[in-house]
């Protein structure tokens, strides 16, 4: 892959997320189902850009395994998932996900698109927490070590 393609792909994943938190924000709000709430995001501005598959294995891994992610969330953070602020959890749900099941992204990556999309849709200061938790979450995952295991 050159680094035209590299960049292309970059793009793509980042309207994925962008798409992704959306999702994740509005199935913390409504329990819907994850095909019809997939199905609507093929509508959105960004879907054209996204990484299509990508998206979808994002938001149903977080959805489908919403209870592990929240318990390593809580696990990392002075706050329960119950008193985060939608959006920041939605980044960190998005996260936490990444960082368990896309061993190939470096965490560095991880943090910063979720630090971006806090910064850009949360609170003022909702990304400092998201850092925090995705660091101390960083230090919890062996992934060199789950790298190996793959």
């Amino acid at each position: 892959m050159n680094q035209a393609d590299d960049r292309t792909q970059l793009h793509k994943r980042q309207c994925s997320r962008r798409l992704a938190l959306q999702a994740m924000y509005q199935w913390h709000l409504t329990q819907e189902k994850i095909p019809p709430l997939l199905a609507q995001y093929q509508e959105d501005e960004f879907w054209p850009k996204a990484d299509h598959e990508y998206f979808n294995e994002v938001v149903s891994g977080c959805i489908s395994q919403v209870s592990s992610i929240d318990e390593n969330i809580n696990s990392a953070s002075d706050y329960t998932v119950d008193k985060i602020d939608p959006i920041e959890l939605a980044a960190l749900r998005i996260a936490t996900f990444e960082l368990m099941h896309y061993l190939n992204i470096p965490e560095k990556v991880i943090t910063a698109e979720a630090i971006r999309l806090c910064k850009k849709f949360g609170s003022d200061d909702g990304y400092k927490l998201v850092n925090v938790v995705l660091d101390k979450l960083m230090k919890k995952f062996d992934r060199k070590k789950m790298l190996q295991q793959n």
